[in-house]
């Protein structure tokens, strides 16, 4: 059995709306608003409370106009197809925090981005 939870946040024509879905265990998206111009570089944070990330495997997905869900990035350094390069993600277990850089911005990447935790299988 697996319980996830994620967190969004809305990358479009320069701006970035962030929510979480909230149980026992929370994700919190920090940027709240940032105007992107192609070529320049974006952050995104996600923080958990409520436990310790390192009881979560983490991941990162988009999912843009097409309404097609695509996985950007596993913890571990695994990325999905076309996302190696100018995507970065990390893990900050020990501040129960991961990012997700974008290097070069282009159009293509307005998208909701999604942070989502999975709890690990025991």
């Amino acid at each position: 059995l697996c319980s996830a939870l994620l967190c969004g946040a809305v990358l479009s024509s320069g701006s970035l709306t962030a929510w979480a879905v909230t149980g026992q265990v929370a994700l919190e998206q920090h940027i709240r608003e940032v105007a992107v111009r192609e070529g320049d570089g974006v952050t995104f944070q996600c923080s958990m409370s409520g436990d310790r990330m390192n009881s979560y495997d983490m991941f990162w997905y988009r999912q843009g106009p097409r309404h097609s869900l695509d996985w950007i990035y596993r913890e571990g350094d695994a990325y999905g197809e076309g996302f190696q390069g100018r995507f970065k993600g990390t893990v900050l277990i020990s501040q129960n925090r991961a990012t997700l850089q974008i290097q070069a911005a282009k159009q293509g990447d307005e998208a909701v981005y999604y942070c989502v935790i999975s709890e690990q299988m025991q």
